[in-house]
């Protein structure tokens, strides 16, 4: 924890101002897209200092909130500082009984490579709980590379299972636009809740 702790202050790796401002934006689009939401409950899994809830809420005009995600309470309180309009709750609050079947889409970016199998899977049935019938989930992950604590990667067929394990249908990979090859090793899936 004390890597995305230490990484919230000023002179940390995810306040790089303008490196990721292009490259967030293009992110929230795409989400939006994926999504196909307009309005609703949003959850922003692994937010960060929430730049991407931020991007995503900026151009969902009519969403009722975005709900910000993230272990890290000096992530959560530099996202709050930023960000007075979305909620952001701490990792361990994301429990299915407090949002059930009431989130109208979520996504989980740069976060799912940095995570163990097991909690990996306990997050996606975590999702599948909290999302309405018929929502769809984004996900990123790394699919190869060297593996260490902090990198996971998974292989698309574990990741269409553990899909189909929480519950969801129509999981599908995206490759066919700028922000899914922004890495060589990123993989982009959508997968949806069954009405």
């Amino acid at each position: 924890m004390t890597f995305w702790d230490d990484n919230a202050t000023p002179a940390g790796v995810f306040n790089v101002g303008d490196m990721y401002d292009e490259y967030t934006a293009r992110q929230a689009v795409f989400i939006i897209e994926q999504l196909d939401v307009t309005d609703g409950l949003l959850v922003d899994l692994g937010c960060g200092i929430g730049r991407l809830s931020d991007a995503v809420l900026g151009r969902l005009r009519d969403v009722d909130a975005v709900i910000g995600v993230d272990p890290s309470w000096p992530m959560l309180d530099k996202a709050d500082r930023r960000l007075g309009s979305t909620r952001f709750i701490p990792w361990y609050t994301l429990t299915p009984g407090r949002l059930a079947g009431g989130v109208h889409g979520a996504w989980c970016v740069l976060t799912f490579q940095h995570l163990p199998d097991d909690t990996v899977q306990e997050h996606l049935a975590d999702l599948f709980e909290i999302l309405k019938p018929g929502a769809r989930l984004v996900t990123q992950w790394v699919t190869h590379g060297e593996e260490g604590p902090m990198s996971y990667p998974r292989l698309p067929n574990m990741i269409y299972d553990w899909h189909r394990e929480a519950g969801f249908r129509r999981c599908r990979g995206i490759s066919d636009d700028w922000v899914t090859r922004y890495a060589d090793n990123w993989a982009w899936f959508t997968a949806e809740k069954p009405a």
